[in-house]
């Protein structure tokens, strides 16, 4: 038991992320059935597809940052001293877990302004705020995933950065 904990701890990401693509088909599969079949789409189907859609966006991030197969310009870390490397990747992490927290606070402002607001969604007519926190939770994930991943390699259980070179060398 567990192992299987531990293994879905580390695979959160995928596991709600194919449970979102299924969902996403489902709901797009009754809007083409009920459009054609009955002429009458299901208007709020597109709503929830787009909310799903932004989850899924911060699901792959985290997943990437947990695995470190975030984007990088590789021709230029190929070409720097294994040191310099390792620096900028720290700088990289800061950077990004940076930009992941400013964007969490972003969300953060819109969402208590909805709630305030009292703004609701078009189709459904629930609160717009259960669509936004899609935004600082998914943040969060991210910043906790690159945490995650800036520790492991620090401490050395995890392979080094991937890069062109240790691709050529089979090391990812």
């Amino acid at each position: 038991m567990n192992r299987r904990l531990t293994w879905l701890a580390g695979h959160l990401e995928e596991v709600l992320g194919a449970l979102l693509l299924a969902l996403m088909a489902c709901l797009a599969m009754a809007n083409v059935i009920a459009r054609y079949l009955v002429e009458l789409p299901l208007a709020y189907t597109e709503e929830l597809e787009v909310d799903a859609m932004v989850w899924l966006t911060f699901l792959g991030s985290a997943a990437a940052f947990r695995k470190r197969r975030h984007l990088r310009l590789l021709f230029f870390v190929d070409r720097l001293p294994a040191e310099a490397r390792t620096v900028l990747e720290r700088l990289t992490a800061l950077a990004a877990a940076g930009l992941f927290l400013w964007l969490a606070e972003l969300g953060r402002r819109q969402l208590v302004d909805e709630r305030l607001l009292e703004i609701t969604s078009e189709s459904l007519g629930l609160p717009q705020w259960l669509y936004t926190i899609a935004t600082p939770a998914g943040c969060l994930l991210v910043v906790l995933r690159i945490i995650e991943s800036e520790w492991r390699t620090i401490t050395n259980k995890t392979d080094e950065v991937v890069t062109k070179t240790s691709m050529k060398e089979g090391r990812t």
